[in-house]
């Protein structure tokens, strides 16, 4: 069935720097095209969970859209941030035809709660002439458009992600959205495969720094969105951690590189666990990790860290001998 979008989660979240609310919507759609002819992200399951592998049309991404906005309750008035997914990428034609492209923004944008509206592509998908169409459909309100950078390390985003495209090619993408008035989301990735606690966190660190400073030399409004690797079955990053060769990061980690690169910009971290086995996402121990989550949650309301350095646990003495590991 195509006329239902696969997931919609509705969550408290700081939009346009207000206390307000999220509407994440995850839609059916054809997934991913790069993950369909080259295999795709080595940590990347979106496309085997949710991709459908076949077209979807106009009018069924009209009817998820329609579905999922109500799901807005009755009343709201703090201002609401609507994400769509398509766990590919949203300019992609042969993914989202160009007509629903517009119909689910504008969709989105003429609800008086939504404030701002956020798609997600590869930087090969992104043109100017896609761009204004997408923020015409918006009428007015701010669109951002999120693009998985991961790393900005060529090696680490070549070799170990596969990613398939160079910071040249995000930057690009960047000075378009620049151009049109877009803002930018980069998603960077903490601890792919083959990658150890303390260089995962050097390395999400760096990324955040060169991320910032190239919105600000483009005066792109631009934010990041931490993303702790999540360990997704039918993946090269799966067999690792089947192996033994792989554990997926500290939540000790994701606060040292959120301390120190919040004052740097807008941040964002990723909580989803997709339903999977704890073992397979982002954990300290038993006694403080649903504690962390709490308070990471409460960071991604307020932007503030100081409940994360708040925490303590016996963990963080394993942790930081693991971090301090070469």
């Amino acid at each position: 069935m195509t006329r239902a979008p696969k997931h919609v989660e509705w969550i408290t979240a700081q939009v346009q720097g207000r206390p307000g609310f999220r509407l994440m919507v995850i839609l059916t759609a054809p997934g991913c095209a790069y993950a369909r002819t080259s295999g795709g992200c080595t940590n990347c399951g979106f496309p085997q969970t949710f991709g459908t592998g076949k077209p979807v049309s106009t009018e069924d991404y009209v009817a998820q859209i329609t579905s999922a906005l109500g799901r807005i309750p009755a009343g709201t008035q703090a201002p609401v941030e609507v994400d769509l997914y398509n766990s590919g990428s949203y300019f992609n034609p042969e993914e989202v035809p160009l007509l629903a492209q517009s119909a689910m923004l504008a969709l989105a944008a003429a609800r008086h709660e939504v404030a701002s509206l956020l798609v997600e592509t590869r930087p090969e998908y992104v043109t100017a002439t896609r761009l204004e169409r997408a923020l015409s459909a918006c009428r007015g309100k701010p669109l951002e458009v999120g693009i998985g950078l991961e790393s900005a390390n060529p090696e680490i985003l070549s070799r170990r992600i596969r990613k398939g495209y160079t910071w040249e090619q995000f930057s690009a993408a960047a000075r378009l959205l620049a151009g049109t008035g877009a803002g930018l989301v980069a998603y960077v990735l903490l601890k792919p495969i083959n990658t150890g606690e303390r260089e995962a966190i050097e390395d999400s660190v760096a990324t955040a720094r060169k991320v910032f400073a190239l919105g600000h030399e483009l005066k792109c409004p631009t934010r990041m969105a931490l993303e702790p690797c999540f360990v997704a079955s039918q993946t090269p990053l799966y067999d690792a951690f089947e192996q033994g060769r792989y554990r997926p990061p500290w939540l000790w980690s994701v606060a040292e590189v959120l301390t120190r690169v919040a004052p740097l910009g807008r941040v964002l971290v990723g909580l989803s666990d997709e339903g999977m086995n704890p073992s397979q996402t982002p954990h300290n121990c038993e006694h403080c990790t649903d504690r962390f989550r709490l308070a990471l949650a409460a960071f991604n309301r307020t932007q503030d860290a100081a409940g994360l350095s708040a925490i303590s646990c016996e963990c963080h003495k394993r942790w930081l001998t693991e971090a301090q590991r070469v």
